[in-house]
């Protein structure tokens, strides 16, 4: 278990993590926000990369400085190092000094990427490179892996090989995996950590995402303007006209019929919200909490 007490970084006039406080349980976390949220930041804090200005972290009661939780973490930044020249070989070898890693496994995996193993790094492409990153990863003996932005841009083919990998693991490794893009971690994770300007603005079940939020498609005659829901004390999350039609999200549940008696309504129809709409409006309850 990770736990952050009153965490504070800044960069410069910039409060890139803010006073924040969460516990991170076992199981495969997502950590999402929208970009500059400070998710890259505080991964870095987690993993002793950057030093925090105010605040604690705790892995397994231990701190994060300490030489036995460092041995027990994994971090795969966004843009992750590979020495010069070398091969995909050369450079596993090269992190097998840092980390301990499980050389069957990472061949098991590469070979079903589909990636070719005697090549240089500098011969391969973005997503090449990133998948196999991704497969040191997943090769960790650490109980802690934490990825960040890992998933950006994988084919569906490929980001389901990854997600079975990981699933595989989660009964003995906790991971943290952050994105911006909900849709690459559906059917993965277990729990959510939303941060919005370096706080946090939810957590849970990724099954409670949105669940008090409710969307409807209205047309009436005449023009609707969102003042005119919120007169009926209705709490507006979202409010977006297409043409004529008004796509409104509430908080709430709202009264149907109250809606018909007070409104000339031609269509008033309650629709699925989809996941990708659903964690934007997440951050946008966030930001909207932390003005």
């Amino acid at each position: 278990m990770i736990e952050i007490k009153n965490l504070v970084k800044t960069f410069g006039s910039v409060r890139a993590v803010d006073d924040l406080s969460i516990t991170i349980n076992s199981g495969i976390n997502g950590l999402i926000g929208e970009n500059g949220a400070g998710k890259s930041t505080l991964l870095r804090l987690i993993s002793d990369v950057y030093q925090a200005d105010e605040g604690t972290i705790t892995i397994d009661g231990l701190s994060n400085q300490d030489v036995q939780t460092k041995r027990n973490l994994f971090f795969l930044p966004d843009n992750p190092y590979a020495p010069h020249n070398m091969t995909i070989s050369q450079t596993f070898e090269f992190y097998s000094t840092l980390f301990d890693l499980d050389n069957d496994k990472f061949r098991e995996i590469m070979n079903k990427l589909s990636l070719p193993i005697e090549r240089k790094v500098s011969t391969y492409s973005k997503g090449m490179r990133r998948q196999f990153f991704i497969a040191i990863a997943l090769s960790s003996k650490a109980k802690y892996a934490l990825l960040d932005e890992a998933f950006d841009g994988l084919d569906p083919l490929v980001l389901a090989t990854v997600r079975e990998e990981i699933i595989k693991d989660a009964d003995k490794k906790t991971y943290i995996v952050s994105s911006h893009n909900i849709s690459s971690l559906e059917r993965l994770c277990d729990s959510f950590i939303l941060l919005s300007k370096g706080r946090c603005g939810k957590t849970g079940d990724v099954e409670h995402l949105g669940e008090n939020f409710v969307k409807y498609q209205i047309l009436v005659k005449g023009a609707l303007e969102q003042k005119d829901l919120e007169a009926l004390g209705y709490r507006i999350l979202s409010f977006k006209k297409v043409g004529s039609l008004c796509n409104v999200v509430f908080y709430d549940e709202i009264d149907e019929i109250n809606i018909r008696e007070k409104m000339d309504v031609v269509l008033l129809e309650k629709i699925a919200i989809d996941p990708d709409e659903l964690i934007a409006l997440e951050m946008l309850d966030a930001r909207k909490d932390n003005k």
